[in-house]
């Protein structure tokens, strides 16, 4: 998690146990400029789940006593990768937003980032459990007092992409949505990276999830959802991408000449100028 915070510059070593931790956004590269005197409050939270367990998340906002409904709420949906493939993942980002108005919340995945498809209709009902939870995340979030309920973003990335689509088109309150590299069925990395089931019984297994398909849930938002594509995925073909253009026609896309399907930083850069237009947030 170090590695995470020195990459954005931030002072701070960030413990497994965090409570609540202040620190300053980062220095200015080259400038020899101070921090802002701003600071960031990053909050390890329980956030209650009708039904489940709570689940953890970190809460970052800008310090002080900040007035009712005047920062935008992001929530971060992580990704299931080789590293930082839980609620860390989009840790520096949200510090470096909060000074410019934005209130991040990060929960905690648990389906399938640490536990394994099984192959059978549990999977879905696995599905629907994580979806709640982090339905729960986001109706914590808009319910603080600090928080505009008119300038809410939910931004994922692979599996936290398939879920914000859900999530993000699925809920009225939602303005905008950043989705990064997201699969366009549940079955499919089920399949070939856990059950290896194939022909028919692949076939009747993905059909299991047709109501729950990420790419049926694409359509709501127009021109306030992005898309971030590596253009040369190995996990994500040019027909998934495909398939996203056929259900959202009028969403944004970035397309990098990448293979690398943790994107880069220039698609932070585009998500975060996409964001600040999307949500008013300061430059």
């Amino acid at each position: 998690m170090l590695t995470l915070i020195r990459k954005a510059g931030l002072a701070v070593a960030l413990a497994g146990a965090l409570a609540t931790v202040a620190v300053a956004p980062s220095m200015a590269e080259g400038t020899g400029t101070s921090p802002s005197a701003t600071q960031v409050i990053i909050s390890d939270v329980r956030v209650p789940v009708p039904g489940q367990q709570p689940v953890q998340a970190y809460l970052v906002r800008s310090a002080g006593n900040l007035r009712p409904h005047s920062h935008a709420g992001i929530l971060f949906l992580h990704w299931l990768g080789q590293i930082h493939s839980d609620r860390t993942e989009f840790l520096a980002e949200a510090t470096e937003l909060a000074p410019r108005g934005a209130v991040s919340l990060l929960p905690q995945g648990v389906f399938p980032y640490s536990a394994n498809p099984v192959g059978t209709r549990q999977d879905v009902t696995a599905i629907k459990k994580q979806l709640a939870v982090f339905r729960a995340a986001l109706n914590w979030l808009i319910a603080r007092r600090y928080v505009d309920r008119s300038r809410i973003a939910v931004v994922g990335h692979d599996y936290g992409a398939m879920y914000g689509a859900l999530l993000a088109n699925s809920d009225s309150r939602v303005h905008a949505a950043v989705l990064a590299t997201p699969d366009a069925t549940w079955g499919h990395w089920f399949v070939k990276y856990w059950l290896g089931f194939t022909g028919k019984r692949a076939a009747r297994y993905d059909a299991l999830f047709t109501s729950l398909q990420p790419v049926r849930y694409v359509s709501r938002l127009g021109n306030r959802e992005l898309f971030q594509w590596a253009g040369q995925d190995i996990f994500v073909s040019a027909s998934v991408r495909k398939q996203f253009a056929r259900s959202a026609p009028q969403a944004q896309v970035d397309l990098y000449p990448t293979s690398d399907h943790q994107l880069t930083d220039t698609a932070l850069a585009d998500r975060d100028a996409f964001l600040a237009r999307e949500l008013g947030l300061s430059r």
